[in-house]
């Protein structure tokens, strides 16, 4: 067999190696088609006429740097206060965190089990204890987190809109984007994220991911699933449960929550680590039930979601390969190398930094910007820090119970990181998911 398309490479016979070029290159031709519908907008929620009661989960570890704007921007929320209970989970807290919690308005649960540390542990233990038939959703954020003024407004709206959604993330944007260059080359991942992979895999039909932290479970979802969970990354795990379950996570643009980002790389790669090998672990786990789920039902939301378990494995692919081709193409065979290394390689890199530092800001920002060009350099070397973490991840994934807390102290209020409107003129905002 031979290069189609190509005809310098018309006697150049595809071997193993070049097969899985191919493959890659479909992945990605495949993700660039799904996140071209990150150009269609959000529709905008109607009003609910009706109001639903939720627990708010906050699973802490010694966050009393930084809970206390959490809750403060929970008790501003335009929702009716009655309406909504604040449940802070103190898991092993040697600090003050109870006391914040109290002083508050939340209700403290004290959890003391150092054999069984970790959020997902800590989550399990607070639903157990949470009277969850009070209620008809919980919603969960880091104690980091500030929470928009109109998230339950917009989360009930989504609900009463979406009758059958069980698992609805928000948006998630960053509370201290100036703090340091990384913490500004984080905000434009996430606003890539948010734009061309949630919101385009919405526009789709597919599943969204549910991202750890501003989000919504219905309790009528948590009591058919429950919260059995075993890797570190319980937010992956749970979304990969409902897809099999033939569910799916759906996206609120407009329910947004601002999140803490690291401040140092040691911070960044102990976090990614964690992420990484969570995200192994479910792969393997779950990637080839849903996998066995799309050849029965040929549902492709099953396939999807198969693709994104897959992603470091592709990361660890592509790396390895596009090494053993420049080596290839440097000592004898520079058809090969040249043409996975020029062809593609470099279109879809090139690709990516443009949807990362001039469309997804752009669309964020509703007019062509180009001034987040200048951090071109730092986003490159971002993404160059995660091949050692990708690969790192990979030995340690067999081990979930080691859990590495990321410390929290950027403590800014909500007024600093929105502005707030008047909460009577919530009805009226319905431009766009920023409410500034």
């Amino acid at each position: 067999m031979y290069w189609p398309f190509f005809p310098r490479f018309k006697s150049l016979e595809l071997d193993f190696v070049q097969w899985v070029i191919v493959f890659l290159c479909f992945y990605g031709i495949y993700q660039a088609i799904v996140s071209f519908r990150g150009f269609w907008p959000a529709k905008p929620l109607p009003p609910a006429s009706s109001l639903r009661r939720f627990a708010i989960l906050v699973p802490a570890h010694n966050e009393e740097k930084v809970i206390g704007s959490l809750l403060d921007s929970l008790n501003k929320q335009s929702y009716p206060r009655e309406f909504f209970d604040v449940y802070v989970a103190c898991d092993a807290c040697n600090d003050a965190t109870p006391e914040i919690a109290k002083e508050y308005g939340g209700i403290a649960l004290l959890r003391n089990d150092p054999l069984h540390p970790g959020k997902t542990q800590n989550i399990r233990w607070a639903l157990n204890n949470i009277p969850l038939d009070e209620y008809e959703a919980v919603v969960i954020f880091d104690a980091d987190n500030l929470a928009n003024p109109h998230f339950l407004s917009q989360m009930n709206d989504y609900l009463e809109a979406h009758p059958g959604a069980e698992a609805v993330q928000g948006y998630l944007d960053t509370k201290n984007f100036s703090d340091s260059w990384l913490t500004r080359v984080y905000a434009l991942a996430y606003w890539y994220t948010n734009r061309f992979w949630q919101l385009a895999r919405a526009n789709w039909g597919l599943s969204a991911t549910l991202g750890g932290t501003g989000l919504v479970i219905t309790v009528s979802c948590i009591k058919r699933l429950g919260w059995d969970l075993q890797s570190l990354t319980e937010d992956l795990e749970f979304s990969a449960k409902l897809v099999l379950s033939g569910g799916k996570v759906h996206w609120n643009e407009w329910a947004i929550t601002y999140d803490e980002k690291p401040l140092s790389y040691l911070a960044s790669h102990r976090q990614r680590l964690r992420w990484m090998q969570g995200h192994y672990w479910v792969g393997w786990h779950y990637g080839p039930k849903l996998l066995a789920k799309f050849f029965t039902t040929f549902r492709f939301q099953y396939l999807d979601y198969f693709l994104y378990l897959l992603t470091p494995f592709i990361v660890i692919l592509s790396f390895v390969l596009t090494v053993f081709e420049v080596t290839r193409w440097i000592i004898s065979s520079p058809a090969s190398g040249l043409f996975f290394f020029w062809y593609w390689w470099i279109p879809f890199a090139l690709l990516q930094s443009v949807y990362q530092i001039v469309i997804g800001p752009s669309l964020r920002e509703g007019k062509v910007t180009f001034k987040y060009v200048v951090y071109l350099f730092y986003y490159a070397w971002y993404g160059i820090t995660w091949i050692p973490v990708v690969f790192y991840s990979l030995f340690l994934s067999g081990n979930q119970k080691h859990w590495v807390k990321t410390e929290h102290v950027r403590n800014l209020s909500i007024e600093e990181v929105v502005n707030i409107p008047e909460l009577d003129d919530v009805r009226k905002i319905r431009g766009g998911p920023f409410l500034e």
